[in-house]
């Protein structure tokens, strides 16, 4: 019963242990050739093995080799097959043995069963003489450029996804697969364009990584990898990408360590074309504040001071920050009381470029200057954008800014505009409507001509006084100076205040030119006109900037000084 069971289960078992066996296999295309005649030889191993060493093929002339690895599917189990592909050529007749071929696989060599061959001396019509012998196929060196996925090399463009909203961020990564026995360089930097897309791209240092396409065992890696964001509507074409590479593969001759010997050929390489559908943002739910931001954000509101007199300047700061597309959206205007008077902000952008995508945050800092006294509250201001996640709209509320402003100094004592203010040219018409000329007009008339005369005397008497006066008022303009801001030095923020209304007090008695007119370029255009050098130009217009910079980022007493210094230097040349 016992022995039974035993040849039972041997059977059974049988075909699992033949699969599983360790072998390297012989098999020729044609074992009865005549003088001449072109066959092929392959020779399977089932695992990974290495130093292969090949027969001497005495009798044949031999063409050349190939060396392939595939990976094989039976019943459900994927298995290696390593093929060594040879060419040879029928060169005497009789009966010849092809010799065994040897590999090393886990501390043994394994060898394949001769083969006998049959040559007759009848010579082949196609017979191709030595001088010229059957060559091995090689990837593709025929095609100066490749393209698709039956090649021994290719490229393929993966993507994230392929339908995507305006602005929406998509992943693209190139991944480029080789036959295992080939190696690739490539010869120069790669510049993909993608119209219609902003994009940010950075190339991979990664390793190599078994994959297998249609049935074909590569070894594969992604070397570059972009993020897209749409910028138009419709399907977007991600164009091919070009490589321009160094191919190495085995030319199937060994040196004298066994080793296989490596060819070069250079070819480009060309990826295949991926598309994106790419839709517009929805019209429903869409808020009328909504500016084309898309992404994730958070916004604020801030004010450098909650208590001020009338007539004194407050900045006021729109913030916006998160990740999106910070660079392509605008942020809202502020709505404010009509007692209070604005500039045109200053606009700044803190943003991180990177495979993470657009981060940080953009600015427009509002100069505001109140015109009556008392309590005023801001209202809440808004901020719309398009969340890629939830695939929905959202707002975000700002908090109300209360501000007390007092009377300031040399201010009329208002609380309210003055109503119903009527043009001047209507006062005067008002005026000269009702005019009646009595006595007090008579006696006022005599009065205002008797002191012109009298002024016209004394000026005429104190011409070289007034003159002399007059060349004194002159050289006390030209003297301006900055020295009492230097007591500042201690206190960051305050110095930066009393440096930027100093420049500005600098721009208004040099050049005429207001507050509310200055910007970058006026100064430029300034400068230009009193012919001030452009390096002199770019120092003044860094130093504000250099202050404007101070409300957010932190620097250092050695700078403080450093922008005194600077701002005397520049001060003392162009007032000269």
């Amino acid at each position: 019963m016992n022995g039974i069971f035993k040849i039972v289960l041997t059977l059974i078992l049988l075909p699992f242990l033949a699969l599983s066996q360790v072998k390297l296999e012989a098999k020729i295309e044609k074992s009865n050739l005549k003088m001449g005649e072109v066959t092929r030889v392959n020779f399977y191993f089932n695992e990974e093995g290495r130093n292969f060493v090949p027969p001497s093929f005495a009798g044949f002339n031999k063409g050349g080799s190939f060396e392939s690895t595939n990976e094989v599917l039976h019943n459900g189990d994927y298995s290696i097959q390593q093929v060594y592909t040879f060419l040879i050529q029928a060169a005497k007749p009789g009966k010849i043995t092809i010799s065994p071929a040897n590999i090393r696989f886990d501390g043994k060599i394994y060898s394949s069963k001769p083969i006998v061959v049959s040559v007759s001396k009848e010579k082949a019509v196609d017979a191709i003489q030595r001088q010229n012998p059957p060559q091995v196929p090689k990837p593709n060196t025929a095609n100066k450029t490749i393209t698709g996925a039956n090649n021994l090399i290719f490229v393929d463009v993966e993507v994230n996804k392929t339908t995507a909203f305006v602005n929406e961020p998509v992943e693209v990564n190139y991944r480029i697969y080789l036959a295992p026995s080939l190696e690739a360089d490539l010869n120069k930097p790669i510049a993909p364009k993608y119209n219609n897309f902003w994009s940010q791209t950075e190339n991979i240092q990664g390793g190599w990584e078994r994959s297998v396409v249609n049935n074909r065992v590569f070894k594969s890696k992604i070397f570059k990898r972009t993020i897209l964001y749409p910028q138009k509507t419709g399907k977007l074409e991600i164009s091919p990408i070009n490589l321009d590479l160094n191919i190495s593969y085995p030319t199937g001759d060994f040196d004298f360590f066994g080793e296989p010997e490596y060819s070069v050929a250079r070819r480009e390489i060309v990826s295949n074309t991926k598309y994106i559908q790419v839709n517009p943002l929805p019209e429903k739910g869409k808020p009328d504040n909504f500016t084309g931001a898309v992404g994730n954000f958070q916004f604020d509101v801030n004010v450098q001071k909650n208590e001020l007199k009338t007539g004194q300047s407050l900045q006021l700061d729109f913030i916006v920050s998160g990740n999106g597309n910070l660079k392509l959206f605008e942020i809202p205007k502020p709505n404010l009381p009509a007692n209070f008077e604005i500039f045109e902000p200053k606009h700044q952008e803190f943003i991180n470029e990177n495979m993470n995508g657009i981060s940080g945050k953009i600015m427009d800092s509002y100069t505001v200057i109140p015109q009556l006294k008392g309590n005023f509250k801001l209202q809440p201001q808004q901020f719309s954008y398009f969340d890629v996640d939830s695939k929905s709209y959202k707002t975000i509320t700002s908090e109300s800014v209360d501000l007390n402003v007092l009377q300031g100094e040399n201010q009329a004592n208002l609380t309210t505009l003055p109503k119903n203010k009527k043009h001047p040219k209507e006062e005067l018409k008002e005026d000269k409507s009702g005019f009646e000329f009595t006595f007090t007009h008579f006696i006022g008339l005599v009065s205002v001509t008797g002191l012109a005369l009298l002024f016209f005397t004394l000026k005429r008497n104190k011409k070289p006084v007034e003159e002399t006066i007059e060349t004194e008022v002159k050289q006390d303009k030209k003297e301006f100076s900055v020295t009492e801001i230097q007591e500042f030095l201690t206190n960051k923020e305050l110095f930066y205040q009393k440096m930027e209304m100093k420049m500005y007090e600098f721009l208004a008695h040099k050049f005429s030119l207001e507050r509310a007119a200055v910007n970058k370029e006026n100064i430029i255009q300034k400068f230009q006109e009193a012919s001030i050098s452009t390096e002199n130009t770019s120092d003044f217009v860094g130093l504000l900037q250099n202050c404007e910079k101070a409300r957010y980022m932190p620097t250092s007493d050695a700078n403080m000084q450093s922008d005194f210094e600077k701002l005397q230097h520049l001060v003392k040349v162009i007032n000269a």
